[in-house]
């Protein structure tokens, strides 16, 4: 009866885990509930299994951002809106934590299971989501060119599903040429293509930095003739021209970027102009941080108190306009000041100081793509984002536990 009972808490994990990873492109309920079980799942396998746990260092410094947004709760001006933040930010820790007890259970094949899913289930929303751009290829096409996004299928945010999709690209591609599984190549080459077509740009550029990093750590460890580097450089330097003069949202929204930057470069009216905007809001944002350097103005206040400073700035933004930052690494300094920015660089570039070559190639693909899209938009203020991070991160880290222990 003990060994049977001592099975359970696993069998749980894993079923949770499945019903996460297909329900995140399409169900925020779902995408919470499997949250959840994966806690009870983890703390019925301590109870009941005491598993010797080491936690990651990567670990204790989102937890720490996430007992910041809890001490938040003593400076609220607004209630629901502390429990909104802190709700969004919770599966920080609690899915985190969900990983480590099952380090000693569950083998890379086991999460190349579950990452395979997951790639399906986003293949299957970026499939549907170009399905619906070809039925309203005009009217969708003049959006772009506003600075609009293309309708998500499912619901998610278009900028975080551009990093789902780019980050579906490299494990399909990864596992197609690691278990020579040829079918693997059609979710690769369809996210590939739906990341170009639904164009939106922190995805799509993310999809490129990774595999710049993943290029630069390949040549740190194996050094390859410059005959390969020249082939493999040229590829993709031609594949974003291709794109371009073939695919129309892709080259609107390239057009759209390039008008972007006219605005900023010659401080032209920043209104409805995206990039523009989040220039806006980032000086305004520094404006902030000099005011409360240390703890910053807490997850509740961060929308007051960046109004209050538009105003204080003279700012010619509509109020439509007038958006928080799109950095997260601005956007954690205005909330909880140098505290709050030291301990998000400690999870992002600590790993850079162990041996970072030799981490497994799915969390340095992981990794690039998450910075990248943290520099443009706050991904740990998105119930989506915060998942992808906090479940990836750890799991793909836990692939070779000897040597990534202190990550």
């Amino acid at each position: 009866m003990r060994n049977k009972t001592s099975n359970y808490p696993f069998h749980l994990f894993k079923i949770s885990l499945i019903v996460l990873v297909v329900s995140m492109p399409w169900s925020r309920a779902f995408t919470s509930i499997a949250t959840g079980l994966l806690f009870i799942a983890a703390l019925a396998e301590v109870f009941i299994n005491k598993p010797k746990i080491t936690f990651a260092n990567s670990f204790i410094w989102i937890s720490g951002i996430v007992l910041l947004c809890l001490f938040d709760g003593l400076r609220v001006s607004s209630v629901n809106e502390w429990f909104s933040c802190f709700n969004i930010k919770l599966p920080l820790f609690l899915l985190s934590f969900s990983v480590f007890p099952f380090r000693n259970k569950y083998s890379e094949d086991n999460f190349k299971q579950f990452s395979l899913i997951f790639c399906i289930s986003v293949t299957a929303a970026t499939l549907a989501s170009s399905i619906n751009y070809g039925i309203n290829y005009k009217e969708i096409n003049a959006l772009v060119l506003q600075s609009k996004p293309i309708p998500i299928l499912g619901g998610m945010h278009h900028i975080t599903f551009s990093v789902f999709c780019a980050f579906t690209v490299i494990v399909s591609a990864y596992y197609a040429l690691k278990n020579k599984l040829n079918w693997l190549w059609i979710l690769t080459g369809i996210n590939f293509i739906g990341l170009h077509v639904l164009a939106a740009r922190t995805g799509l550029v993310g999809l490129y930095f990774a595999c710049f990093v993943l290029g630069v750590v390949y040549i740190l460890n194996h050094k390859p003739k410059i005959q390969y580097l020249i082939g493999r450089l040229a590829l993709i330097c031609i594949v974003p021209v291709i794109a371009f003069y073939s695919i129309r949202s892709f080259h609107n929204r390239i057009i759209n970027s390039m008008e972007d930057v006219k605005v900023i470069w010659n401080q032209k009216d920043a209104n409805y102009q995206s990039m523009g905007m989040r220039v806006m809001a980032a000086k305004t944002a520094f404006d902030l941080i000099k005011k409360h350097p240390v703890i910053g103005v807490g997850c509740s206040n961060i929308k007051q108190a960046m109004s209050v400073q538009y105003e204080e700035n003279n700012t010619n933004l509509f109020i439509e306009n007038r958006i928080l930052p799109h950095n997260q690494f601005i956007m954690e300094a205005a909330i909880h000041g140098i505290i709050g920015l030291l301990l998000l660089s400690l999870f992002f570039f600590l790993p850079l100081f162990n041996n970072f070559t030799q981490l497994p190639k799915l969390f340095i693909a992981l990794w690039s793509l998450v910075l990248f899209g943290c520099m443009f938009e706050c991904l740990f203020d998105r119930q989506h984002g915060v998942i992808l991070v906090s479940l990836f991160w750890f799991i793909f880290l836990g692939i070779n536990p000897s040597k990534n222990k202190t990550t």
